[in-house]
């Protein structure tokens, strides 16, 4: 019996254990949205300096914020910006013209 069992160890492969998936980090997007922090900062087509400027987003423009990529935020305009851009028009901004809004809870 232990003769066949052997046999049977050495004809079935070592199973490989899984390869370790890589760590990323995750960061949590403000739960309370996002502000434009510049007097006039660029909405573009993509994250980063090289993609087109599809117009640009002021203090009071209202936005929401879905997703970052690197240090840009992908956000989509919540009605018609000062500048003329359309409501619901996506696009991106880099992270230091955005600031985090900040929340407020009221008793009553």
């Amino acid at each position: 019996m232990a003769v066949a069992a052997a046999l049977l160890a050495n004809a079935v492969p070592a199973l490989a254990a899984p390869a370790a998936s890589p760590t990323r980090t995750v960061t949590a997007l403000n739960s309370c949205g996002y502000d434009v922090a510049g007097a006039s900062v660029n909405l573009r087509s993509g994250p980063g300096t090289r993609h087109a400027s599809l117009g640009h987003l002021h203090r009071a423009d209202s936005i929401t914020v879905d997703k970052k990529t690197g240090g840009w935020y992908r956000v989509t305009t919540d009605g018609r910006s000062r500048s003329g851009i359309p409501a619901g028009t996506t696009g991106w901004v880099a992270e230091r013209y955005l600031k985090p809004s900040v929340c407020m809870q009221l008793d009553n």
